[in-house]
C-alpha cells in the first residue's frame, strides 16, 4: 500500500521536484509554481535491497509571481528512492511566457514522505538548480542558480517555492 501512496504523492512531485526553475539565491526574489504530474512510471524496484527503487515523472506548472508570472513550465525528473526518502538523479525543464524562455536543470534535490498516524499523507523536499538558457524578461538569470522547496497539496499536485 505504501508504494501506491508514493506513486500518488511522490512520483508526481518527483517530476516537480523538482520542476523548479533554478535562479540566484542572492537576489531574494521569489516565484511560486503550481504543478501537476502529467506522466510517470510507478516506483520500480531495483532488486538489490528492500525499499530501493527509481521513479520517473513528467510535469507541468503554472508560475505565479516575478517576471514569469502566468508562464508555463514543462519538465521531468528521475528520483532514486531508499524507503521513504529520495534523492534527485536528474531533472530539467523549460519555462515559457510570450517573449521569455528559460531552460534549467536541477543540480541536487531531496524528497521525503510525510506521514500522519502511520500513513503517507504527502511529500516534501528541497533542492537547487541552474538556468542554462534565459531570454526576454528573465535574461539576467542565465547561468545563475536558485533554491527551491516543495510540498504536495494533493495526489499528483504540488507547490514549489523558488528563491533566486
Amino acid at each position: 500500500m505504501k508504494s501506491k501512496k508514493i506513486l500518488a504523492y511522490g512520483v508526481g512531485i518527483a517530476g516537480l521536484s523538482l520542476i523548479i526553475p533554478p535562479a540566484s539565491a542572492q537576489s531574494g526574489q521569489a516565484e511560486q509554481l503550481h504543478c501537476n504530474a502529467v506522466g510517470y512510471t510507478p516506483p520500480q524496484p531495483l532488486g538489490d535491497q528492500k525499499g530501493h527503487s527509481i521513479s520517473v515523472s513528467e510535469f507541468t506548472c503554472r508560475v505565479e509571481g516575478g517576471p514569469l508570472d502566468g508562464g508555463l513550465v514543462t519538465g521531468g525528473s528521475i528520483w532514486e528512492w531508499h524507503k521513504s526518502h529520495a534523492v534527485l538523479l536528474s531533472g530539467m525543464g523549460v519555462t515559457r511566457k510570450p517573449g521569455t524562455t528559460l531552460a534549467w536543470k536541477q543540480l541536487d534535490g531531496k524528497m521525503e514522505l510525510v506521514m500522519s498516524d502511520g500513513k503517507v499523507t504527502g511529500v516534501k523536499g528541497s533542492g537547487h538548480g541552474r538556468y542554462t538558457l534565459a531570454t526576454g524578461a528573465a535574461a539576467d538569470r542565465k547561468g545563475k542558480t536558485s533554491s527551491f522547496t516543495f510540498k504536495s497539496v494533493g495526489p499528483g499536485q504540488w507547490v514549489v517555492d523558488v528563491t533566486y
